[in-house]
């Protein structure tokens, strides 16, 4: 784009009106990035689900698992919901997407590198080459200049580049007090022990690519170039995920050997707090950035109930239905669940997990279920969100029991399908005769 085109993408970004779209030619990109998905869910579900099929240490065993259950509940769904929100002409979205192929990028050089030769090994080079090539070609086919041109001056480009200059030094810092004085000493680095790694991918990456890369795209945010604004939203995106994933990975490893230095469950609430820390530089940069580009709608919506609606409905009645009587079964008398399962948790009945049933996966099923059969405009959007719920339901609860039930994959996969049917739902409203952009700017019921 010449420079006269790149100065009048950013007066119509200041004026606070969306442009053309910044995603060209989304094919290969929608498509690498979709194969993507289904192959991190796949190596997500066999990681962490079938025994033995890792052959490292306990404790890097069990941060294997962790990171593939982070990526499979929070990776996925990211790049997912993205993908669909860039589709209906989302910048904000595009970022984002950005950051979830960068967040499952790097955790595929762990599964390839940091876990020692299995029966997924193919799955992880697969993993890994499609996240590498999905970056690539997103960010070729992303218009950078149009889309840099839409942040407007009120945009923090100071402070988030500080922001990120001080995690990338201390981060840096970190890592280089851990490996210079192996070096001077001449042994095997303490860093190592009880990994049963020759070298660390995590310090390979981050020294060599992450954090200089962001460095030197936060100079550029600095001086307000439009690929400040594009990689640097994209690693905050990533940094968020990461910083979860982190925790996730902790608890985890720490639950496999909790003899070994290499995970510690007191880093969980720590990198919890990271990554709570870094949605606000993040919320303040995606603020100065509309929500939409010329002629789509911020909130996903269909035109017509069609046939992926109905069904949806039924879900939702079926799920919600079931969690009432599960989240009551709970409070009452533990619906049978031996109390053993809580004593790694903060409880010692069933009743407040009971509660949290009811509240987290009943209201808001029946609630998207009111919705969609009152024709509300926020239906379809409710119908992504109670999806999404019931995946991220499961996911806290994964993490917190560290049980499996086959009762889990089960709900997570109905949560999957919710998800999918709004999809279906949303492009059929898209269809020819229908107008998603119209019915956003209906009023609500």
């Amino acid at each position: 784009m010449s420079a006269m085109a790149e100065r009048q993408g950013r007066s119509a970004g200041l004026a606070g009106e969306p442009v053309g779209p910044v995603l060209r030619r989304g094919g290969a990109a929608y498509l690498l990035s979709g194969l993507l998905a289904v192959t991190a869910t796949a190596n997500g579900l066999l990681t962490f689900l079938v025994p033995g099929v890792l052959h490292g240490t306990a404790v890097m065993n069990g941060s294997a698992r962790g990171t593939a259950l982070a990526v499979l509940l929070l990776g996925v769904p990211v790049l997912a919901v993205s993908m669909a929100l860039a589709r209906s002409g989302s910048p904000r979205a595009v970022v984002c997407w950005l950051g979830a192929v960068g967040f499952v990028l790097y955790n595929s050089v762990l599964f390839v590198f940091a876990t020692p030769f299995n029966r997924l090994f193919l799955l992880d080079l697969a993993m890994l080459a499609l996240a590498a090539w999905s970056a690539g070609v997103l960010l070729w086919q992303t218009d950078v200049a149009a889309l840099g041109g839409l942040f407007t001056q009120r945009a923090p480009v100071r402070g988030v580049a500080v922001y990120v200059w001080v995690i990338a030094t201390l981060n840096a810092l970190v890592w280089l007090i851990r490996i210079v004085p192996a070096l001077i000493g001449g042994g095997q680095a303490a860093l190592l022990r009880g990994t049963g790694l020759p070298t660390h991918p995590v310090y390979v990456q981050d020294l060599a690519l992450w954090l200089p890369l962001i460095a030197v795209a936060a100079v550029w945010l600095w001086r307000r170039r439009p690929w400040g604004y594009v990689l640097i939203g994209g690693a905050l995106v990533m940094w968020v995920l990461e910083s979860a994933s982190i925790a996730v990975d902790q608890w985890y490893g720490h639950a496999a050997d909790a003899a070994s230095p290499v995970a510690s469950a007191a880093l969980t609430p720590a990198f919890g707090l990271l990554a709570l820390i870094g949605l606000v530089p993040a919320y303040y940069l995606f603020r100065s950035l509309p929500g939409t580009t010329r002629g789509a709608s911020s909130i996903p919506v269909a035109e017509h109930r069609s046939w992926p609606a109905w069904i949806l409905a039924a879900m939702f009645l079926l799920v919600g239905a079931a969690a009432i009587f599960g989240g009551i079964s709970l409070v009452r008398d533990g619906f049978g669940v031996p109390l053993s399962w809580l004593h790694q948790t903060p409880f010692t009945s069933w009743a407040l997990p009971g509660i949290a049933l009811l509240i987290g996966v009943a209201v808001p099923q029946l609630m998207a279920l009111c919705l969609i059969v009152s024709g509300h405009r926020w239906a379809l959007a409710g119908g992504y969100l109670a999806g999404l719920g019931l995946v991220l339901w499961i996911a806290v609860q994964m993490l917190v029991l560290q049980r499996y039930h086959v009762m889990q994959p089960a709900i997570a996969a109905a949560g999957a399908v919710e998800v999918l049917l709004a999809w279906l739902w949303q492009r059929a409203g898209a269809a020819p005769g229908g107008s998603p952009a119209r019915l956003a700017h209906r009023p609500a019921h």
